[in-house]
């Protein structure tokens, strides 16, 4: 992972996250979070409209875990096979999660709520990976040519997003790793020339 300066949005986080944790969503208050993170209402409101915005910065503590991830794959690997295994991180991340018992409000929330949305904001790292590899399979032509490097990328990450979904739906009645396994390997390999 790459070392950053922690700023006062990620002690924000960070605190809510821990609180959220602790005490629960619901029963943590604002004030809670800016005692814990050491930063007053102003900063808060600076970086955030409100409690529920905090829980959409779950995609944050995600791109944490991948950081740096593609910088230690081998530059020379097949492009889609690099999508697979990073896919297939992401779900196991996802799986075991701390904060899995977030996820089905993260989710629910998301679709009702307007504004920023953490979970599609393109320049995430987890975006930035989907993409890099999906460029970088079509230069080599490990990808066949007829969508764009951006097309793929948004389409892989709504495949993901679908099948989180789907699992928590069904109440993770089998691991996210299996869902993802059995349709992102037909998929990927649909996009090889």
């Amino acid at each position: 992972m790459s070392k950053k300066r922690i700023t006062a949005k990620d002690r924000i986080i960070t605190a809510a996250w821990d609180l959220f944790m602790e005490k629960g969503y619901e029963e943590t208050t604002l004030q809670d979070i800016i005692e814990r993170s050491g930063s007053s209402r102003g900063a808060f409101y600076h970086h955030f409209r409100s409690k529920e915005d905090l829980l959409f910065t779950m995609a944050w503590y995600f791109d944490q875990d991948y950081d740096g991830w593609l910088e230690k794959q081998d530059p020379l690997a097949d492009s889609v096979d690099l999508l697979y295994d990073f896919i297939i991180l992401c779900a196991e991340l996802v799986d075991r999660s701390k904060y899995g018992a977030f996820l089905p409000e993260l989710y629910g929330l998301e679709v009702m709520t307007e504004g920023r949305r953490y979970i599609l904001d393109e320049k995430r790292e987890f975006f930035r990976i989907l993409f890099e590899l999906a460029r970088r399979g079509i230069s080599r032509g490990e990808i066949k040519q007829g969508s764009s490097a951006l097309e793929i990328a948004r389409g892989i990450a709504s495949l993901q997003r679908g099948l989180v979904y789907s699992w928590l739906l069904e109440e993770k009645r089998m691991p996210l790793i299996d869902l993802n396994i059995t349709f992102f390997k037909p998929y990927l390999d649909s996009i090889r020339p």
